[in-house]
């Protein structure tokens, strides 16, 4: 029974508007409790006194200033942690950005208090022009779940930034025009808790106990101080740490983690643990901590000890015809909307700052309407204003008749949004457009039952190919799912990336997306445009058509359009995956994503039949099995066995066997392939592999064979660089195969392993050096070009081999085979296959 209870909660506290629910229900709940029978429980209970002592000293106060002063730190913590994230690494990043919401914070500020006042320009009443300043940050949110755009992404963004800035704005105010004593000496304990809060970050002390402590002496010195506590909250969270995830940190909890596993130990563990901490940024880790006690238990719990508002009938009488009561509706409803808006649109048409993507004029209208949600800290004005005083009433009115018309507005607001830009709840977080296959680009069959698309850009280390994610998705579930990728290059914390996306377009042109999509993500660091030609001949291009490519912005366009269609499926960064053709939210690791797509055609289970072994689908559009006449001549005699070559022992070959994977393959199956953007490492158990240059190509050369004991890989495996040999199954074989890690692994295991290979691997790197030019001219041995050429390989240290086709029959018959004219010599031919008709030196340069 529990369980079955269990999902169905589980499901509702996932959705969003969960939150809101429980929010709308508590204010309910307190608005019939204050005018019940029981309506003075009601304020006695929330006036109990509570204190706490230590030593000497107590702190008392009663159960509602426990929850407004106390508890709704937390939610003041979590919603700045929010903003510190997004200012960090989101949308806020760009100080442009986020200029237009501080500008619309401050005028929201300004233009409610000055309608305000032309209904009460004098007397008392004047002196609650406070009321209407602020926004009451957690009901925004809690209504905007409910009436807002299903999707909000930057829209909530926006608006949380511009609540916080409007609450410190707000308290600022009261501790400058509300406050009668301002106690110096706590205050400045505050500052110096503050500051050695600071020095615990510098000193990388990350454990959470001891943050909590001089966060708890903050809050005391500011309440004692006089300064509302709840701005605690934020400032301690806009000092906590933010960044994105480092590769390199998840990387060492990676391998913490698999330490652990094999050999485990309370040592390990503990360090296993604290890696794993250490790699996720304190502000991620803190907010996923407390989100959901302050959404919750804190916000239903403040809505309960605060919307208790007596709507008796004298009050509600005295109160329509009262300018307090006007000057609030009107400053809270109208005042907001003016202000807010104007100042946002204003700070855009002086240039001080840029509106975020995918903010429409309908969504800041509706968020600036919410923002008259006024509530906790109008109410806590109204008491510091007016007291006892008859007006308070009728001010506590205006403050619940304003939060209820501002929610109304925004919700109208939003609907006339969304038909007006051609949206609705239900086509929120939809692909705009869908998937192309004329236009996309899509890994795997185009018909498949199952799609996955993933926006993202070549620099952002957490995207699905830099991760393997993405990688383990096409492998579990094969021809079933088909993979499209969409740029979205965020320029402002990414400044290589749109210009590598041009680049994948560019060798798209040319038949080598997919190569070049792999190829960029695994040389992240490799993104300067330099580097991106050197891609571009790794991978065969015609170099002189890539860069006039990329020199033109040929393939720009094609690249903003995919960021537009990004803004308007509601994608806010990367990688965000659409399966189907519904945004995907939560965690992306592969687990999860099949887990999607399988839900999205009706299945629950994985799907029938073994796990594929392979690591990474085959990216290249070559052939995965040789036909026999194609196989090699001499790829049937096996190579001597020496330390080139050598024969591993039972021993070495137990270890790699525990750490790898056993598979047969066919003859002419190939293992690795020239150029491919990765490939693992393997050890023959039965039959024979071939490794072998330019398989296929004009200079193809069988450079070695091996059997059993024997294994083929490069010393580039360890550096991720891609392989300049093909492995070559020439017989039906047995190979157990490791990826990196498990061979790292195994290196670890045993270290004489590690020192056999990494010899082999060097000599073979040595003979391969010595044997393979780095380029081939071909042409006249008079001829101008041809000497120029000659000398720069010469005075680059580079290794040439010349054929004259004067005096060279074979040179003119590979001329006819690579369809040269005599009039494009001379002819060069880089050590990738690369060819050039007569270039220039720059050209050669920037294949290096």
């Amino acid at each position: 029974m529990l369980a079955q209870l269990a999902r169905p909660l589980k499901d509702y506290f996932a959705n969003p508007a969960a939150a809101a629910g429980l929010l709308l229900g508590a204010t309910v709940i307190a608005l019939l409790w204050a005018n019940s029978p029981w309506s003075d429980s009601y304020e006695a209970f929330w006036h109990t006194e509570l204190s706490i002592g230590f030593g000497g000293g107590e702190l008392a106060l009663d159960l509602r200033h426990w929850v407004n002063d106390g508890l709704m730190v937390f939610f003041f913590f979590v919603v700045g942690l929010e903003v510190k994230r997004e200012l960090v690494v989101g949308d806020l990043a760009d100080r442009r950005t986020a200029a237009v919401p501080l500008a619309a914070a401050v005028t929201g500020l300004a233009v409610p208090a000055a309608v305000y006042l032309l209904f009460n320009p004098s007397g008392e009443a004047a002196r609650a022009w406070g009321v209407v300043i602020s926004t009451d940050t957690a009901f925004l949110l809690g209504v905007l779940a409910l009436v807002g755009p299903a999707c909000p992404g930057a829209l909530r963004t926006f608006l949380l930034t511009l609540a916080v800035a409007d609450d410190v704005g707000a308290l600022t105010i009261i501790a400058l025009f509300y406050t009668e004593d301002l106690s110096l000496t706590p205050f400045i304990v505050s500052l110096v808790g503050l500051g050695l809060m600071v020095g615990l970050r510098y000193l990388r002390v990350w454990r959470g106990p001891a943050y909590f402590v001089f966060g708890v002496a903050v809050w005391v010195a500011m309440y004692e101080s006089g300064v509302h506590p709840t701005i605690a909250g934020v400032v301690i969270a806009l000092f906590t740490p933010a960044y994105a995830p480092r590769r390199d940190e998840v990387a060492e909890a990676a391998r913490l983690t698999r330490a652990f596993s094999q050999s485990p130990g309370p040592e390990l563990a503990r360090a296993a643990r604290l890696g794993i901490e250490r790699s996720v940024p304190s502000a991620d880790r803190l907010h996923r901590l407390y989100e959901p006690y302050s959404s919750y238990l804190i916000v239903p719990l403040f809505a309960l000890a605060n919307a208790g508002v007596s709507l008796s009938s004298q009050t509600l009488s005295e109160a329509v015809t009262s300018p307090v009561t006007i000057g609030i509706i009107a400053g809270l409803v109208l005042g907001k909307l003016l202000g807010i808006t104007g100042g946002a649109y204003a700070a855009v048409a002086l240039r001080l700052g840029t509106m975020a993507r995918g903010l429409n004029p309908g969504q800041v209208l509706g968020g600036a309407a919410l923002s008259g949600i006024g509530f906790t800290i109008s109410l806590f004005i109204v008491d510091l204003a007016l007291g006892d005083s008859p007006l308070a009433d009728q001010a506590r009115v205006g403050v619940l008749a304003a939060s209820l018309l501002a929610a109304l507005l925004g919700w109208g607001l939003f609907r006339l949004g969304d038909r007006r830009h051609g949206q609705d709840g239900r086509t929120a977080g939809t692909l705009v457009p869908p998937v192309d296959p004329d236009r996309d680009h899509i890994r795997g069959p185009v018909d498949a039952p199952m799609t996955l698309v993933e926006y993202g850009d070549f620099e952002c280390p957490f995207c699905g190919r830099a991760t393997g994610a993405v990688d383990e998705v096409l492998e579990r579930l094969g021809d079933r799912v088909r993979y499209v990728f969409r740029h979205l290059p965020l320029v402002d914390v990414h400044p290589k990336a749109e210009l590598a996306a041009e680049a994948a377009e560019a060798a798209g042109a040319q038949g080598r997306y997919w190569e070049m999509h792999d190829r960029l993500y695994a040389n992240q660091d490799r993104l300067k445009a330099p580097m991106l030609v050197e891609h571009a001949a790794a991978i065969g291009l015609d170099l002189a058509r890539f860069t006039r490519d990329l020199g033109d912005g040929r393939f720009a366009e094609h690249v903003r359009e995919d960021a537009e269609s990004a803004e308007a499926s509601g994608a806010g960064g990367t990688p965000t995956f659409f399966v189907g053709e519904r945004r995907h939210t939560g965690p992306f690791d592969a687990d999860t994503l099949v887990a999607r797509l399988l839900e999205s055609v009706g299945e629950t289970a994985p799907p029938p039949g073994p796990r594929p072994v392979v690591l990474l689908p085959d990216p290249v559009t070559r052939t995965s099995v040789v036909p026999p006449e194609k196989i090699p001549a001499g790829a049937d005699r096996l190579t001597a066995d020496d330390s080139t070559y050598p024969t591993l022992s039972e021993e070495h070959l137990a270890v790699l066997d525990r750490h790898g994977t056993r598979r047969r393959v066919e003859r002419g199956r190939i293992l690795f392939a020239e150029g491919d953007p990765s490939y693992n490492f393997h050890v023959i158990t039965d039959g024979t592999v071939a490794t072998v240059d330019d398989l296929g190509g004009p200079a193809e050369h069988v450079r070695a064979v091996s059997g059993p004991g024997r294994f083929v890989g490069e010393l580039g495996l360890f550096a991720g660089q891609s392989p300049v040999i093909t492995a070559l199954a020439t017989t039906e074989a047995e190979v157990i195969e490791l990826t990196p890690p498990a061979l790292h692994a195994a290196f670890t295991e045993s270290a004489g392993l590690h020192e056999v290979v990494l010899r082999a691997m060097l000599l073979r790197r040595s003979r391969y050096l010595e044997a393979v030019p780095d380029l081939r001219i071909i042409g006249r041995a008079p001829d101008e070009d041809t000497r120029r050429l000659r000398a720069w390989a010469a005075d680059n240290g580079l290794v040439d081999h010349f054929a004259d086709i004067d005096e060279d029959s074979g040179a003119a018959g590979l001329l006819d085979d690579l369809d040269v004219d005599p009039e494009d010599l001379p002819v060069v031919i880089w050590r990738d296959r690369t060819i050039l008709r007569n270039p220039s030196t720059e050209e050669l340069a920037a294949l290096r």
